[in-house]
């Protein structure tokens, strides 16, 4: 309801602006409801018609009659207001009709003042009343508005994703690119990974992995290491001798690293960990590091590999993501989905989360808007005034159109009650 309302707002706000106030020119559209009120007038009017032809007949028709008299002038009374209040009735140009379209810009600027008294002044932005968090709360709890949101963005995106394809933008995503490389020293760059690495003891993970990739090597290449050993020996030493050497070695070397794979104290591990802490410190001061950084650096950015990889590299995330974007079952709209799940779990959980999200949002209001109320109201005046009259009535009709309708249909009702109640206590008195 709220997208649906935002929609409408964009529709009348975007809508084109014409200079002359042609309001006879825009007829109603006419609902069931416009219908059944329209019948009603008329079947009140043949009704009052036929009565008066009648009456000196039938008298009992006197008391129908002044039912019929009286809702037809309730009807018609109804109608001239209602029509009033869009258009001139009958297309006449009687005093005060056409009241909104007449009074537009008045609208727009009670419109903003009443924004800015009530929604951006002082008061109303740091009102602990305002539970702002909450309000956003409730609403994405709702599964219907979360699908809104996320199809919202799903149809949004490939959009965006292809104003980003055009080849201006390449460019200048290419060249932001370039930029971010050139700014990186990769020295430090890689310092810091490493020293993040083993803050968080993700380290011992690398650590396996060097440690199984060593195994790995060792058992494929076993029958080489065998070789060079044979052809290392003194001739002197037999065969025999060297195998079973060899065979020690190989016991050990496994026995080793299945040790070091199960024990993370192992003395492999220590010594391979402080390798990585001495590399570390290498890379955050050594000069020479610095210096084969920055010669990696230009080789990466003179390379047109490098670029056309990076640009292959663009090119196939955008495509998935927008490719994903329009799946029926997107894992991108899962995300967002689970996101905003994750952020209505956690705000509600936590009041003292929504007071701080709150105080920041009120902040930001109050940056963006506090000072500036009065140019907000002023925003929301030119804006009123810019729409399109045409637009604007017909926007309104189709807001509260039926409910002005309703009206017409109970002031026919309710004025005929009254007149045939007139009728009898005239008669019994």
């Amino acid at each position: 309801m709220l997208a649906e309302s935002f929609e409408s707002v964009g529709e009348l706000a975007t809508a084109p602006v014409k200079s002359p106030l042609e309001v006879r020119d825009n007829p109603p559209r006419f609902s069931f409801v416009w219908w059944v009120a329209t019948t009603l007038l008329l079947s009140m009017a043949g009704l009052f018609s036929l009565c008066s032809v009648f009456i000196d007949l039938y008298p009992w028709v006197g008391a129908v009659r002044s039912f019929s008299e009286a809702a037809l002038v309730g009807a018609l009374a109804d109608w001239f207001a209602v029509t009033a209040l869009f258009r001139h009735p009958l297309g006449l140009p009687i005093p005060h009709t056409a009241i909104i379209p007449r009074n537009k810009s008045r609208i727009g600027k009670s419109l903003g003042v009443f924004v800015q008294r009530n929604f951006l002044s002082k008061e109303a932005l740091e009102g602990e009343s305002l539970n702002i968090t909450g309000a956003i709360a409730r609403w994405l709890e709702l599964p219907a508005n979360r699908k809104n949101i996320v199809s919202r963005i799903a149809s949004v995106l490939p959009k965006i994703i292809s104003s980003l394809e055009e080849r201006e933008v390449k460019v200048f995503v290419d060249q932001q690119v370039e930029d971010f490389i050139r700014r990186v020293d990769f020295a430090k760059a890689g310092a810091k990974l490493f020293r993040t690495l083993t803050a968080n003891g993700m380290h011992e993970v690398m650590l396996d992995e060097v440690v199984e990739q060593s195994r790995g090597f060792f058992r494929a290449n076993q029958e080489w290491f065998g070789r060079e050993l044979r052809e290392a020996s003194p001739w002197f030493v037999p065969d025999f001798v060297d195998r079973k050497i060899f065979a020690s070695i190989v016991e050990k070397t496994e026995d080793t690293f299945s040790r070091a794979l199960s024990d993370k104290n192992h003395e492999l591990r220590k010594r391979l960990h402080g390798s990585i802490l001495i590399f570390v410190e290498k890379l955050e001061i050594s000069d020479d590091f610095h210096k084969k950084g920055e010669a990696l650096k230009g080789v990466l950015l003179s390379s047109d590999i490098f670029r056309g990889y990076i640009s292959s590299l663009r090119d196939a995330f955008l495509q998935s993501v927008k490719a994903d974007a329009q799946s029926d079952t997107s894992l991108l709209a899962a995300t967002i989905d689970r996101i905003l799940q994750n952020f209505v779990a956690t705000t509600k959980a936590s009041p003292a989360l929504q007071h701080r999200l709150d105080n920041f949002m009120r902040s930001v209001l109050r940056s963006a808007f506090g000072e500036q109320s009065n140019h907000v109201a002023d925003l929301i005046a030119r804006t009123i005034e810019g729409w399109d009259t045409k637009t604007l009535v017909s926007k309104l009709e189709d807001q509260v159109g039926n409910d002005l309708q309703y009206i017409r249909i109970n002031g026919t009702l309710v004025g005929g009650l009254v007149g045939l109640s007139l009728y009898y206590i005239e008669k019994l008195f």
